[in-house]
């Protein structure tokens, strides 16, 4: 009988939010190590949200995500048991080559060899496996809503002193996910340009911004509503006409682009497998605070990029893992079931995608 050592995850993988590096392969982290907090940001009426991930003096910070996650460097065999692998047994499955993420739940070491378990009677030898590190990112809940339009640096880029004008060689970079709030608008041909601060002036390519907004038609007064701005890559929440959360997200790229319209969401998942061969197999599990609002388009949590204000999806709206939670705590359909559906006594939470 192999000897098995079977480890829970929490003890294992304490602190989601850094990069692991898998067994034998020290080199491979999809994302830097330390995890990012952005800047404290100055727009007017913003405040930390409910449920804030920050970590805090005296207290211990929650996980971003519902588990750790890991990307399988395909070709990569699955097994019932590590006995299973190491006696040679036929594999449960084998992952393609593509982009596979998989939820990890526990740690086994047998035979001189750590295997990981994916899934229930599923295992995954570690050299297979490279731990990622979700985004830290997240939006703006607000106490006041704003009055002018606000955003945040989506490419780290250094002012300019005067609309149109090279920036100065000693002009600070702002990284990306800093704050802004537009002071000034002004366009130099057909350039636009923002002025976010005495003296500074930035190209409208650089930025991601909310403009805050009026309910289109069709949504009833006083109603939840979610803007989705495509051209901005930010996403808004709105209860009436007053603005109380915005954030970054990542839509869908040219070749699979996100679906524009007024819909409702029709079913939340607290988690959910997302698979398919859309101009490459992909396989993502347990893709966290989903929000389906058109046919397969959904509202969601993405764990396995950080590129928020870029279009990076194959038609879904991402969003860092913070905000997608705290959208998915406030939207409706309401209920505490891992799948909860929308019904005419508890309809779905108006969402408006547009260019």
């Amino acid at each position: 009988m192999v000897d098995l050592i079977l480890t829970f995850l929490g003890l294992i993988l304490p602190v989601v939010g850094r990069c692991i590096p898998p067994d034998g392969d020290p080199a491979f982290c999809p994302r830097p190590s330390a995890t990012r907090i952005p800047p404290r940001t100055s727009v007017s009426g913003a405040v930390d949200p409910p449920g804030s991930y920050r970590a805090r003096t005296g207290t211990q910070a929650q996980p971003l995500v519902p588990y750790a996650y890991a990307f399988v460097k395909a070709p990569a065999p699955t097994y019932r048991t590590p006995e299973d692998a190491l006696n040679g047994g036929s594999p449960r499955r084998v992952f393609p080559r593509g982009y596979v993420w998989v939820s990890v739940h526990g740690r086994v070491e047998a035979g001189g060899k750590v295997f990981y378990q994916i899934n229930k009677d599923e295992y995954m030898e570690a050299s297979y496996l490279a731990f990622g590190a979700p985004s830290s990112f997240q939006g703006m809940a607000f106490s006041t809503p704003p009055t002018r339009p606000f955003g945040w640096i989506v490419q780290a880029t250094q002012p300019s002193e005067e609309p149109g004008r090279a920036p100065s060689p000693k002009a600070p970079t702002l990284p990306r996910y800093t704050p802004i709030t537009v002071e000034e608008i002004r366009h130099v041909g057909e350039q636009k340009w923002y002025r976010i601060g005495p003296d500074q002036w930035v190209k409208e390519q650089a930025v991601g911004l909310v403009f805050p907004t009026r309910p289109p038609a069709g949504i009833p007064p006083g109603a939840k509503w979610i803007e989705v701005n495509l051209y901005e890559q930010t996403l808004a929440a709105y209860e009436g006409d007053r603005l109380v959360y915005a954030t970054l997200i990542s839509s869908g790229r040219a070749r699979t682009p996100t679906v524009t319209g007024l819909f409702r969401i029709q079913v939340k998942a607290r988690t959910t497998l997302m698979d398919g061969d859309i101009f490459g197999y992909y396989y993502l599990e347990d893709v966290p605070w989903t929000m389906f609002f058109y046919q397969g388009y959904a509202l969601h949590g993405a764990y396995w990029h950080d590129r928020f204000g870029l279009p990076q999806s194959r038609g879904c709206v991402n969003l860092a893992p913070i905000d997608a939670r705290w959208l998915f705590e406030w939207a409706e359909p309401y209920g505490d079931a891992h799948f909860v559906r929308a019904t005419p006594d508890n309809p779905g939470t108006w969402v408006w995608v547009h260019q």
